[in-house]
């Protein structure tokens, strides 16, 4: 080492910096896109569609309860009515209550295998969000200050000496 810069080209590192800040940048964005996007699906499955299927469960087994009584009335009844349409309702509701029933397992199933699955892999994305946003800024004023350094250094004045070729008597 002769202690002396071989820099080809400062506009290079000031292209490299710009690029980095252009990059960091866009990575930023998608992860807090990909963050964003995790906490509305939990919200969706968490609070929507619980409280959607909780809610349609609840009119399913009111309208089940009110088949059953028509039901129920037409039986007691004095009269040779045909059963068969409150019967139906009956079979209707109660099919309709066990599909919000399954919907409600479902979700559930949904929400466990979501933290299993999709919480664990946005933990992956820890790290790179740690670079993203405290070591590549430290990395721009890094190179801010190397250019900044060059620069000075370029402005010296100080004209670079020729490598000794080994040979004796030649002219520096």
């Amino acid at each position: 080492m002769d202690g002396q810069a071989r820099v080809g080209s400062v506009d290079a590192i000031e292209a490299f910096r710009g690029t980095l800040i252009r990059y960091a940048g866009r990575v930023r964005r998608a992860l807090d896109d990909v963050t964003g996007e995790v906490k509305r699906t939990r919200g969706w499955l968490e609070t929507e569609q619980r409280q959607k299927w909780e809610g349609e469960y609840r009119r399913r087994a009111r309208r089940l309860e009110q088949a059953e009584q028509e039901l129920f009335s037409a039986r007691m009844s004095a009269m040779k009515n045909d059963k068969s349409a409150q019967q139906m309702a009956v079979h209707r509701a109660r099919r309709a209550m066990e599909e919000a029933e399954e919907k409600l397992r479902v979700i559930k199933r949904w929400r466990q295998a979501y933290d299993a699955s999709v919480e664990a892999l946005a933990k992956q994305l820890e790290p790179l969000h740690e670079t993203v946003s405290r070591r590549m800024p430290r990395g721009v004023v890094s190179l801010d200050n190397t250019v900044r350094h060059l620069q000075e250094y370029a402005q010296t004045g100080v004209a670079p000496r020729k490598e000794d070729d080994g040979k004796e008597g030649s002219p520096p």
